[in-house]
């Protein structure tokens, strides 16, 4: 079971991942984009899944804010956002998210087994149900 940070501003879809997260056996919670920092900093997820645009932080801040601080810049981020540009999939992927994924794109089992990989690739796959 893993600790699993939704920072989503659209709570009817953050509800929704985080009811599969939760069939699935992990801890969820749903974090808005101006204390997620501060939350996960206190914390300490196993995995966040990270928006891109949202009314008061951006995304891509909050990741460059993670990825920077010594004590969370292991701790796997996930992109989960409606922007499809592939500048923003690049710049990403560079600053260390785990992964990205558009919404659109991306069916609930999609979003499972890519948790689970990640989970598998940190170190904390282990008793996380398929």
């Amino acid at each position: 079971m893993a600790k699993i940070f939704i920072v989503e501003d659209d709570l009817k879809i953050a509800n929704i991942y985080k009811t599969r997260l939760e069939e699935d056996g992990h801890l969820v919670e749903i974090v808005n984009d101006e204390e997620a920092f501060s939350k996960i900093q206190s914390e300490k997820p196993n995995v966040v899944l990270l928006d891109i645009l949202m009314p008061k932080v951006n995304g891509m801040t909050i990741l460059r804010q993670l990825k920077e601080d010594p004590e969370l810049e292991d701790v796997p981020v996930l992109i989960l956002t409606n922007v499809e540009d592939a500048n923003e999939v690049s710049a990403a992927i560079e600053l260390g998210a785990s992964g990205y994924l558009v919404k659109a794109e991306t069916n609930l089992d999609t979003l499972s087994r890519k948790i689970k990989e990640v989970l598998e690739s940190s170190g904390i796959g282990y008793g996380v149900k398929s």
